[in-house]
């Protein structure tokens, strides 16, 4: 029996350079009068901070790039669904049967975190309706980053 390679059959694999992963955080207002947060973590050491024109560069140092994989690993990051942006609701039909609805408005503020290194990407989209702990992590990114541009 041949040994795992990946993690899940659509995971990332087991092990892999830090310096080839790359963490991009979006977000998006979903109003045009604020601009688009872009957040990128190299495992190089570095971190971008793209806010509407600005472009800015930070150090992010590797072990609190691991503490932040161990976080995505800990809720799950790579198993849950590429798509939280639809609400789904339920109704009952005159006959009896249940129908399905779904509604997704693209006018909506959104979140995208994707997580990639060499040959392997997992991306979620996500709106305001979670998932709450993935929410708490990008916050948490976004704060640090805010902080550090700010002294700076």
């Amino acid at each position: 029996m041949a040994a795992e390679r990946t993690l899940g059959p659509d995971g990332p694999p087991l092990a892999y350079p830090i310096q080839e992963v790359n963490l991009h955080l979006i977000r998006q207002a979903g109003n045009a009068a604020f601009p688009v947060q872009r957040i990128s973590l190299s495992g190089k050491g570095s971190a971008t901070f793209e806010r509407g024109n600005e472009l800015l560069q930070v150090a992010y140092p590797t072990a609190e790039l691991i503490d932040l994989l161990n976080e995505l690993y800990k809720i799950r990051f790579f198993e849950l669904p590429s798509q939280y942006t639809t609400r789904y609701s339920v109704f009952l039909k005159e006959d009896g049967m249940i129908a399905t609805s779904a509604l997704r408005m693209m006018d909506t503020g959104s979140t995208r975190i994707c997580f990639a290194v060499t040959g392997y990407e997992k991306c979620i989209t996500y709106g305001r309706d979670g998932p709450h702990d993935l929410e708490n992590i990008v916050n948490r990114v976004f704060d640090d980053i805010e902080k550090q541009v700010k002294r700076k």
